[in-house]
């Protein structure tokens, strides 16, 4: 397989959606811990905004990806099978915040714990990518004016 075949114009705008979802991501998800760190939530602060924050980027995502990348209209089989692949991708990322959070506790960088979406990001991007190009393989395309 050829490199152009995967990274085409349709993939760059792929990833300049997912660089905005990120960003996205990032500021909800620090708001949360800001907004709502306390005592009784230490321990699980992170992985509460995490959630939070993925639901809110989600939905930008795959209303965003619909209609600029794949460039369809959106259905109800196309919307609750991204939300189911979603759910799926939540678990995972969730598991990696805690994961990379346990890392950088153990390496003594708590400092970049609010930097923790971003290789969850990129490790999740990719496979996103072929989840929607799978979803949105049948949907009606968008008229073009």
């Amino acid at each position: 397989m050829k490199l152009s075949n995967i990274i085409n114009k349709r993939f760059i705008t792929f990833c300049i959606i997912g660089v905005i979802n990120t960003l996205i991501h990032l500021l909800i998800y620090n708001l949360v811990i800001i907004l709502f760190k306390t005592d009784a939530l230490e321990n699980f602060i992170e992985v509460i905004a995490n959630t939070i924050a993925f639901i809110v980027a989600s939905l930008f995502s795959y209303m965003a990806n619909a209609y600029f990348t794949f460039k369809k209209k959106t259905s109800n089989y196309s919307f609750w099978f991204s939300m189911l692949s979603f759910l799926i991708k939540l678990i995972l990322s969730d598991l990696l915040v805690i994961l990379f959070k346990f890392i950088l506790i153990k390496l003594s960088l708590e400092s970049l714990i609010f930097l923790i979406p971003i290789p969850v990001t990129c490790i999740l991007l990719p496979l996103q990518y072929i989840v929607f190009k799978y979803i949105f393989r049948n949907e009606k395309s968008i008229p073009q004016s």
